[in-house]
């Protein structure tokens, strides 16, 4: 279980970054979604010809025929994957480390709290943030979808995609909840949490420029997430996601498992 106090009093004290993140992504999600006509289609493809490693760079070298396959490429291909890591290593830190670096954490369990109820309690605040920030993501892109183009959405591909994007999101998270378990410092923590992905980030972008440098991307975990893949509904992409959970959910255990074990000032 989880002590459901803490709960309130964290997402009082974190709500605003969340919203911060949701009105990043809906200016980026509404403009694109705006941007998205067959013949512009055409005419980023053509742009993507002329400048290849610049479009493949950022990962927006995808099809582009229709919305969804628009959104995946022009979302997340990049967007949706750099704005909720920031959110997710800003979260983690302010949960659990930044607590003990602070001494808060330790006053905490000091007045007779459970280190694996705390811990319990906060892996809760951070996923349902994550959680609601995209659920109002897709909420949002289905409503657009619906206002500018009815009828070219399809909905069950574009949540298949999110249920991709949800559970890269769960790999991050548990990354840098797990760095934020281990260090004692927000410093490092930040450095760990944040560097790791963000160098995954740019392998991924080196091996998206084709070449000798293609077999780079199999040197991240981003490679699990196959939007592609997701909207054709194939096995490997489906079969991908199961193993960024199991990385989550290894990184998630591992973190409580030090917590539980650290030397904190009490």
């Amino acid at each position: 279980m989880i002590n459901w106090v803490l709960f309130k009093e964290e997402w009082k004290s974190n709500y605003k970054i969340l919203i911060i993140f949701m009105l990043i992504l809906t200016m980026y999600t509404s403009i694109m979604i705006t941007m998205f006509d067959p013949l512009l289609g055409t005419a980023l493809d053509e742009f993507a010809k002329l400048m290849p490693d610049i479009m493949a760079l950022v990962g927006m070298n995808g099809s582009t025929a229709t919305l969804v396959s628009f959104m995946s490429t022009y979302l997340y291909g990049f967007i949706m994957i750099a704005f909720p890591l920031i959110f997710i290593v800003m979260l983690s830190v302010r949960l659990i480390v930044s607590k003990v670096d602070q001494g808060f954490m330790g006053y905490l369990l000091s007045s007779g709290n459970d280190r694996g109820k705390v811990i319990r309690t906060q892996i809760a605040v951070l996923l349902s943030q994550i959680l609601a920030l995209l659920v109002y993501v897709v909420c949002l892109g289905i409503v657009c979808g619906a206002l500018m183009f009815p009828g070219d959405l399809d909905i069950f591909a574009y949540l298949r995609l999110n249920l991709g994007a949800l559970a890269l999101y769960f790999a991050f998270a548990g990354i840098c909840f797990m760095f934020s378990c281990i260090f004692n410092e927000t410093k490092n923590a930040a450095l760990l949490g944040a560097g790791i992905p963000i160098v995954f980030i740019l392998i991924q972008m080196l091996g998206n420029m084709k070449g000798d440098l293609e077999n780079l991307k199999y040197a991240t975990m981003l490679t699990l997430f196959d939007p592609e893949g997701l909207i054709a509904k194939t096995d490997t992409a489906f079969l991908m996601l199961g193993v960024l959970a199991v990385i989550g959910i290894v990184c998630f255990w591992f973190g409580s498992f030090v917590f539980k074990r650290k030397d904190m000032s009490l």
